[in-house]
């Protein structure tokens, strides 16, 4: 690939390359905890490159080189999504577009706003605000990009009320698999095709959104049931009464026992009932009226106290932070009918009892026939039981499918589910489109049309196999969980962190990345809280670890925006305090490197527009 890089420079000597090795290895993974000896066993995850173009020419070159080249084009945002659709399968170019991120325009008298790939929705949202506007939807990881998710996603917070992202776009940007640039509205036939693929057939450059006016407030209502069943029935009569009844809900959510005893444990209070619970939040004084009218019919729910709901929704952002009882989390996503939820959280929940977790359900009513679910469990990346822990997250998914549920998002380890997503006739379809858009199969190969397309990877992961597999080891599960948890024992919760464990606990969720000064001054990842606690794992399992990338963890403002920010609640402060003592032991103090990065600092207009922002 060095020939190439130079050929790369060459056609475009103004790109940012990121080619060291260290660096490039932040590049081979998301935020699932996935042993490396199981990926690198099966795929070449390391990028050969990465790029940061800052204009839709630049992206249009990448693609052009990646054409003439033959190699692998792998686009990245946030890489806050845990199934693999940013892994490399075969090495390749990752584009990076999180640096990717300003905002273009805003449109007060249109309500919209126009934006690059990598902007930030928390950002957007702040922007936004000051013109008395704000966003429709949004994930419940609010530092995700804006591509990232509309390549991915689309379901998020109040999907309830204003549907799915997708109806919120009023054009977009793509550059296709033939590095042509296409600016698309939801009436072109291609537009679908760009909508949570996964940049198979292109990838995001810009995209212009609807907003709409801030809410008068916001007016949670906690519910309880004494069981899942109830619970989903009461969500299924609101669902189907909502527009009828006058209710406009912005967001209907399902939480069931275990994971409001986590939220208790994470809390140190006793706050929350262990029942089956309802999360319902109006934007109005009015429509909280008329729910309350509505609840007042009686449904057999009791209200828990307005505190208590408030803070649920304060903390709908944060659904990672009970990683720090793993320290490690592993998690199965649908998109499932309502009227076979609960059937599904109790099927989930016997899964998990067999093997020996307590498996957690949280999920978002996404219309009146449909929920997203997240089925969740703790447990510990480092031990072995971890091994027989993986395939757990496939056996939730495939329950979920035998009961009607399709998986939400492919990736690299849910595509063996490409046919529970789409028909045959839709598979034929996108494959001529993917023919069309991208000819020579450049873009995120080994993803939908083929895991791993070559080797054992391709064979453990063709759906003929691993459909008929994953059903057995649900059929199976009552033997083979109690074989394996006797063997290796039940997942432990973790009441305190130390040094290590602090490391396993960070969420890879990306937080830390959208608001660290230093990333936006250096566009590296390697400064940030996310590449501080890489290193340090590195430093802590016995591996080399260069000057250069020592010197990496001394560019910080010490700002504590990303201690703020994290997800799991790490001391952050106190991390880089030993970090840093471990690598001025072995490397000395970098203060000609320290000095370097302040000036840069201080000389960057950037640096000092995100000061005012948060001013």
């Amino acid at each position: 690939m060095l020939k190439s890089l130079d050929e790369l420079r060459k056609s475009d000597g103004n790109i940012r390359i990121i080619d060291k090795a260290a660096e490039r290895d932040l590049y081979s993974h998301d935020i699932g905890d996935l042993p490396p000896v199981l990926t690198k066993t099966m795929f070449r995850t390391q990028p050969d490159l990465v790029v940061q173009p800052r204009s839709i020419e630049e992206i249009q070159r990448v693609v052009a080189f990646a054409n003439e080249q033959k190699v692998a084009i792998v686009p990245r945002g946030a890489a806050s999504w845990g199934f693999g659709g940013v892994v490399p399968t075969r090495g390749g170019i990752v584009i990076d577009l999180s640096p990717f991120r300003r905002i273009l325009a805003l449109d007060k008298a249109g309500k919209t706003v126009t934006v690059e790939a990598g902007a930030r929705w928390s950002d957007i949202d702040v922007i936004a605000r000051k013109a008395g506007l704000c966003l429709m939807t949004y994930p419940s990881s609010k530092f995700s990009t804006v591509g990232g998710w509309i390549s991915t996603g689309g379901y998020g917070i109040n999907s309830f009320r204003y549907g799915h992202l997708s109806k919120q776009i009023v054009s977009m940007t793509v550059v296709t698999g033939t590095g042509e640039a296409r600016r698309l509205s939801p009436s072109d036939p291609d537009f679908a095709c760009f909508i949570s693929t996964e940049g198979e057939f292109g990838i995001v450059a810009e995209a212009t959104l609807r907003l709409r006016d801030v809410p008068e407030g916001s007016y949670p209502r906690l519910l309880y049931f004494r069981s899942e069943d109830d619970a989903f029935d009461f969500i299924g009569r609101l669902a189907r009464d909502a527009a009828g009844t006058g209710l406009h809900p912005n967001v209907i959510r399902f939480l069931d026992e275990n994971h409001l005893a986590d939220i208790n444990r994470l809390a140190r209070a006793e706050m929350f009932s262990r029942r089956a619970a309802v999360l319902v939040e109006c934007g109005s004084a009015e429509d909280d009226r008329r729910f309350s009218d509505y609840l007042a019919r009686g449904d057999g729910a009791q209200e828990g106290p307005a505190h208590v709901a408030t803070y649920l929704w304060n903390e709908r952002l944060f659904g990672m932070k009970t990683k720090r009882l793993g320290p490690s989390i592993l998690a199965s996503e649908v998109i499932i009918p309502l009227r076979s939820a609960a059937a599904f959280v109790r099927k989930a929940k016997r899964i998990g009892s067999h093997f020996g977790v307590e498996v957690c359900i949280d999920s978002y009513v996404t219309d009146e026939h449909k929920a997203l679910v997240m089925a969740t469990f703790l447990c510990d990346s480092r031990s072995k039981k971890y091994y027989i822990k993986m395939p757990l997250v496939a056996m939730l998914t495939k329950a979920a499918v035998m009961l009607g549920a399709e998986p939400y998002g492919l990736g690299l380890w849910n595509a063996p589910f490409v046919r529970n997503l789409y028909s045959g006739a839709r598979l034929r379809e996108l494959k001529a489109r993917k023919a069309r858009l991208d000819p020579n199969g450049v873009l995120n190969p080994g993803k939908f049309f083929g895991v791993g397309a070559r080797g054992l990877a391709g064979i453990i992961f063709h759906p003929s196999v691993f459909g008929p597999s994953m059903r057995l080891m649900v059929l199976m599960a009552p033997p083979i969980g109690k074989a394996a948890t006797f063997l290796m024992g039940k997942e432990g919760k973790i009441d305190s962190l130390d040094f290590e464990l602090s490391m396993h606990a960070c969420a890879k969720c990306g937080n830390c990345v959208a608001v660290c000064p230093a990333y936006l001054v250096t566009q590296n990842e390697a400064v940030t809280a996310k590449g501080k606690i890489a290193l340090a794992k590195k430093l802590l399992a016995g591996h080399t670890v260069t000057r250069e990338e020592a010197v990496n963890a001394f560019m910080c403002m010490r700002c504590r925006a990303c201690e703020e920010i994290c997800q799991t609640n790490l001391e952050l402060m106190n991390l880089w305090d030993a970090l840093e003592k471990k690598l001025e032991a072995q490397f000395g103090w970098p203060e000609t490197q320290i000095a370097e990065y302040l000036r840069k600092v201080d000389a960057s207009d950037e640096y000092w527009e995100m000061v005012e922002q948060s001013s």
